[in-house]
């Protein structure tokens, strides 16, 4: 049996990285399609302000999972909560740019989308990029 830890995906939005986070909407990345043979996954995320962050600049995120090949994912409100990326560096966890390594239980499922939400986008964008890599046992 043959392990592998370097699968790399760069998640993209409307095929861009990283991804401008102007807006106080969810925004949905891309879909990730996850490999058969993937027993589990990390997800890095960097959130990085554009500007001098101020209290209040945090990126809150989800993982809409399907086990269903992409017809239906988890909706917005039901979406797996992964936590929240804080760029206020006064503020304990608070840095800028901050980034944050999630651990992925990905058996049984075969894609995904990663949503994000800036509290305070529509006044100060926060910069998005996030990098997905499978443990594979093929």
């Amino acid at each position: 049996m043959a392990n592998s830890n370097n699968n790399v995906t760069n998640l993209a939005w409307s095929s861009a990285s990283p991804k401008a986070l102007n807006t106080t909407s969810r925004v949905d990345s891309d879909v990730v399609t996850i490999s058969a043979d993937a027993v589990s996954a990390s997800l890095a995320v960097t959130c990085d302000n554009q500007g001098t962050p101020a209290s209040g600049d945090y990126v809150d995120l989800w993982i809409k999972w399907s086990v269903d090949g992409g017809t239906t994912y988890a909706t917005d409100e039901h979406a797996q909560y992964l936590g929240r990326i804080d760029t206020y560096g006064s503020n304990d966890p608070g840095e800028d740019p901050a980034t944050r390594v999630y651990t992925l239980m990905v058996s049984g499922k075969q894609k995904f989308k990663l949503e994000a939400k800036a509290n305070q986008g529509s006044s100060r964008t926060i910069n998005l990029s996030a990098v997905y890599n499978e443990h594979r046992m093929a």
